[in-house]
């Protein structure tokens, strides 16, 4: 289990090749007395095992505000 510690926003990534899109699961959990929540995404219909686990990232409350706040400069929400 990989927990996200910091994110931090860059300004050069350009799309290179094709998009799919995926399902993603979401949950909350609780992990040494901190709250967390889970993101989990799984392949698409174009993968070789379709429907398999292909990322997973966890949030705490911290990087969890981080996320909020690029979301909102992003979207302008």
């Amino acid at each position: 289990m990989a927990i996200i510690s910091k994110i931090t926003k860059t300004h050069n990534y350009n799309m290179k090749g094709g998009v799919t899109f995926c399902e993603a699961e979401y949950n909350d959990y609780t992990y040494l007395g901190e709250k967390y929540v889970r993101i989990q995404t799984f392949g698409s219909n174009m993968r070789q095992e379709r429907g398999k686990q292909s990322q997973v990232i966890h949030l705490n409350k911290d990087t969890a505000r981080q996320l909020v706040e690029y979301l909102k400069e992003s979207f302008d929400i």
